[in-house]
């Protein structure tokens, strides 16, 4: 009696059929493909060309290296045409734009000169009223000179509050005008001293005093100049732009006429030497 199969080897059979055709079911499939590289023709499920080695997925570019090159040398050569024709006009478009600059700046700054002059322009007053009969005692002159600069000082007022009210000079309108020497550390007034026959002061048209704990440091203000003649009783006053020295006057810098100080002297820094 023969034996029949053995049971084990035929469960073992089953299992290999049924994991073979399990993993044949998830295999991937074969697909026929041909590489856009170099032609080459297969079946497979494998991504690169066995030829080359390159993907199958990839794609070689439209242009070859040398039609590259030649566009990229064409596009210099391109370029470097464009450049020519453009520099030039952009170079005359930086130079016309440069001028119209200079031609803007050399407008504003004459403009500016101009609006100063007009500010710094000379005004004329006369107190011949005031005048001291001849053979006027010294204390009678004194008097008629210091009478003279209160006329100036209000001449003064009255100009620069008119001009504050036409928006010809910035800041609130001025309560009045203190006039000084106008040389420093001078500490009495031309007015006292009747050896001269001409004063000077530096005037401001005061806006607002400068005060601390009650008393008075200083003045803001309107600065002014002024000159008055003993001799005729007459004076003259200037809107003053002063500078600080000759270095900071700037292209719109404006001398003062000679006639705000009375001046014969030569033009020196920002005003004028004066001759003993």
């Amino acid at each position: 009696m023969s034996a029949g199969p053995d049971p084990w080897e035929e469960a073992r059979r089953r299992t290999r059929e049924q994991v073979q055709e399990v993993f044949a079911q998830h295999a991937p499939r074969a697909t026929e493909r041909v590489c856009a590289f170099c032609g080459h023709h297969a079946v497979t499920h494998w991504e690169h060309c066995s030829a080359c080695g390159r993907s199958y997925f990839d794609r070689p570019p439209r242009l070859s290296r040398r039609a590259r090159r030649g566009l990229l040398a064409g596009g210099g050569v391109a370029l470097a045409a464009l450049a020519a024709w453009a520099i030039p006009g952009l170079v005359d478009f930086s130079d016309k734009n440069a001028a119209a600059t200079r031609r803007s700046g050399a407008a504003f700054v004459a403009a500016e000169r101009a609006r100063m002059k007009a500010e710094q322009r000379p005004h004329h007053g006369s107190a011949v009223s005031l005048r001291p009969a001849k053979g006027a005692g010294a204390a009678a002159r004194v008097q008629a000179r210091r009478q003279l600069v209160d006329r100036l000082e209000r001449s003064i007022t009255t100009d620069a509050r008119t001009r504050v009210q036409q928006g010809l000079l910035s800041g609130s309108v001025p309560s009045h005008t203190d006039c000084l020497p106008l040389v420093r550390n001078q500490r009495a007034g031309d007015q006292d001293d009747l050896s001269k026959t001409t004063g000077r002061w530096s005037c401001v048209a005061v806006q607002r005093d400068v005060t601390r704990a009650g008393k008075r440091l200083g003045l803001f203000g309107l600065p002014f100049v002024a000159s008055a003649d003993f001799e005729r009783f007459t004076y003259v006053w200037c809107k003053d732009n002063p500078a600080a020295n000759a270095s900071e006057t700037g292209p719109t810098f404006v001398r003062l006429s000679r006639a705000c100080l009375a001046s014969k002297g030569r033009a020196f820094g920002t005003g004028y030497l004066e001759t003993p």
